[in-house]
């Protein structure tokens, strides 16, 4: 089981980073510690904001495998007064008070919500060496009364709240990422299936129905915040507009298990707002028919088709002149800067009467790049 000791030290460090002040340090103690005073190193005095974390809930699921779910409160105690700690501060420096408020709370309060301000994901062993899937998401600094200490003066109490998730050798819902057209997507839940289409008979003789996938349709939902980015945008354009069959590429990684490039179009698309609460929205992605001349293209993609002798043509090697996404021959493949090779089968293969009575199979990347034909030739359409 992971310990708190573990966590405090990885907050610890994880809040010096992001203070970068060689001369003021969080220290962090799990459950009680004793306090740390400063100490000198040289002509600089290192000045410690001690810290305090403590469980204050705790759920353990009824699963084979440890996992559960922890409630932490991170309590720390910050001088009100900036404290001196070389001999180049000025007055200004170390003023108390500034513009009415305590800049030196301030300072302190803003680097624990930068640190805490985006939800974490990270695996670690326990001291057994079992590997544990942790992640958690914290609030706002809270902070308290000004109150009078001995070894403080006068300071105030900063308190974060703290949910930390884990699992043994789990996989985090922050593993689980999509990029739409190579950008992430901020989901705030996503749902990736896959449904079946069944056939099903009786055979002679028998009362049980026997059955049969004759194939299968992936989909993926995703509810999320309405912002700027590239999803939100084209969920948008397409819930107002109404241009259906625009195709995307889209990539779904899944915790180290797993990851894969599909080729996709917007089904369904809701937006919803309220109040003053953030707009969100809710949409499905499909993949898109295996003729993508059926629908239209995003912008920046490029279109164009290899030349081929027949439809018994089996492969196609040319070469791209840098990394893309593409799709070809039925594939949404990544495609490595150099040369490739992709199988085709006759259904892959378009017989065009109006241009020439010639075969043609086509190619779309998700960018501008310079294709060299090897075994047919190639041109942009």
């Amino acid at each position: 089981m992971i310990t708190l000791t573990q966590l405090a030290k990885r907050f610890e460090n994880g809040l010096n980073a992001v203070l970068n002040n060689s001369e003021i340090q969080f220290k962090i103690w799990a459950e009680a510690g004793e306090h740390v005073r400063a100490m000198r190193d040289g002509n600089t005095v290192i000045h410690f904001i001690n810290g305090n974390l403590r469980t204050s809930t705790s759920a353990n699921d009824a699963n084979d495998l440890v996992m559960g779910v922890n409630g932490l409160s991170l309590e720390f105690s910050v001088p009100v007064k900036p404290p001196r700690t070389n001999a180049k501060q000025t007055e200004e420096d170390l003023a108390k008070i500034k513009d009415g408020q305590y800049p030196f709370v301030t300072y302190i309060v803003n680097a624990i919500n930068g640190y805490f301000q985006k939800a974490q994901s990270f695996s670690m062993p326990d001291e057994s060496g079992v590997d544990f899937s942790v992640s958690y998401q914290a609030g706002t600094a809270v902070t308290g009364e000004v109150g009078l200490s001995s070894q403080l003066d006068n300071y105030v109490l900063v308190s974060v709240y703290i949910e930390v998730y884990f699992i043994e050798g789990g996989i985090s819902s922050k593993d689980v990422k999509v990029y739409f057209d190579n950008s992430t997507v901020p989901f705030m839940a996503v749902r990736h299936g896959r449904t079946p289409v069944v056939d099903g008979d009786v055979y002679a003789g028998k009362l049980v129905t026997k059955n049969i996938i004759t194939s299968t349709a992936f989909a993926i939902d995703i509810d999320f915040p309405a912002n700027a980015d590239e999803f939100t945008k084209a969920c948008v354009q397409y819930l107002l507009d109404g241009e259906p069959n625009t195709a995307h590429f889209v990539k779904v990684v899944f915790g180290e298990l797993d990851e894969k490039l599909y080729f996709m179009t917007l089904n369904t698309v809701q937006t919803s707002a309220q109040g003053i609460s953030i707009a969100g929205g809710s949409a499905s992605l499909m993949e898109v028919v295996e003729n993508p001349l059926a629908g239209n293209l995003s912008a920046g993609f490029q279109l164009g088709k290899f030349k081929v002798e027949s439809s018994q043509v089996t492969s196609i090697t040319f070469a791209v002149s840098k990394a893309c996404n593409a799709f070809i021959a039925g594939n949404a493949l990544e495609l490595a800067e150099g040369s490739q090779t992709v199988n085709v089968t006759p259904s892959d293969i378009v017989y065009e009467e109006n241009n020439d009575c010639a075969y043609y199979v086509y190619l779309i990347t998700d960018k501008a790049v310079t294709v060299t034909a090897t075994s047919a030739p190639f041109e942009t359409v």
